[in-house]
């Protein structure tokens, strides 16, 4: 038997879904914030003749569309109702949202520094330094508050799509330092005999903040890349799991196989026993099957559980 179990507190259930509407209100502030920041960075950009700029308004545009995109997501992730096209549920929707993000990121990163290594060749660019300085201390700022806005917020909902979100305005925010230090730089060469330098710097920042980039989103490219490859989950959390069901196999006199993957916000559970005697009530293996869900309730409210009982070792 397969069912999804969450809380049976009433009060526990309408919490899990409030933070899922707290998550969605996040994400519609994410979305707004960063359609100020890319209008702001294309047209600074193009104003001040600085690739650098433009490259953070271009991946700021980048960034609206993905958040545009987990905005989506998440709306068919946290609808109540039963999908018949997918009968196991949604909660691949989250690691496949990350995924495709994380990459696309890495694709325009990869893009921007080959366009870079090609400006440096043609011997640099000319920039308006004090407007691209403007622009860099306040987008520094700007950033910087988002992402401790996000900190915060998901230190109590733990979604991985505002942990994706968080670390995209990390970047932006290092990024952000990063073009602030350049161009303070540039602005003490102007007058010294390194000033023949001066145009190199814009394309090499964006040479060095593409590839801090495509760095940035690996972690959470793998992590999600593992959930979709149904990775077993780690230890500490297969642990109570396989706890509870060594305990219920010494009451039976049986052996078990636990399978056991994270999913997005999902614990999937697959644990089958191998009867050597004896007939179980449903009553009994339903009550077994409870013992299974509070367990997996302390690690996950939402998650999966399928507990079978067989005397055949084929089906272990």
């Amino acid at each position: 038997m397969r069912k999804i179990a969450r809380s049976n507190n009433v009060s526990v259930y309408g919490f899990y879904w409030g933070a899922l509407m707290t998550e969605q209100t996040i994400l519609k502030i994410c979305v707004f914030t960063t359609a100020a920041f890319a209008i702001l960075g294309v047209c600074w950009g193009l104003y001040a003749g600085s690739g650098m700029v433009l490259f953070d308004g271009i991946y700021s545009t980048i960034s609206l569309l993905l958040s545009l995109v987990s905005l989506l997501v998440l709306k068919q992730i946290q609808s109540a109702n039963e999908d018949m096209r997918f009968p196991f549920g949604k909660a691949h929707f989250e690691p496949l949202i990350i995924l495709f993000k994380s990459l696309i990121v890495i694709g325009v990163c990869l893009f921007s520094s080959i366009d870079a290594v090609l400006v440096v060749l043609e011997g640099g660019r000319n920039v308006a330094i004090e407007s691209a300085l403007i622009y860099a201390i306040i987008s520094t700022i700007g950033c910087f508050i988002i992402f401790m806005f996000l900190l915060i917020k998901n230190r109590s909902i733990g979604s991985k799509l505002l942990n994706a979100e968080k670390n995209q305005w990390f970047g932006d925010t290092v990024l952000s330092v990063g073009v602030l230090a350049g161009f303070s730089v540039s602005l003490l060469l102007r007058d010294s005999q390194y000033s023949q330098l001066i145009p190199y710097a814009d394309p090499v920042m964006v040479v060095i903040a593409s590839c801090l980039f495509i760095l940035m989103p690996m972690k959470t490219l793998l992590a999600a890349g593992k959930e979709i490859l149904y990775y077993q989950v780690s230890d500490d959390q297969l642990q109570p799991i396989d706890d509870e069901a060594s305990t219920i196999a010494k009451q039976l006199n049986a052996q078990y196989k636990l399978r056991m993957v994270s999913i997005g916000r999902e614990v999937n559970i697959e644990l089958n026993f191998l009867m050597s005697k004896g007939l179980l009530s449903i009553a009994e293996m339903d009550a077994i099957r409870n013992r299974i869900s509070q367990a997996a309730e302390q690690l996950n409210e939402q998650h999966w559980v399928n507990v079978n009982f067989t005397a055949c070792k084929t089906w272990l």
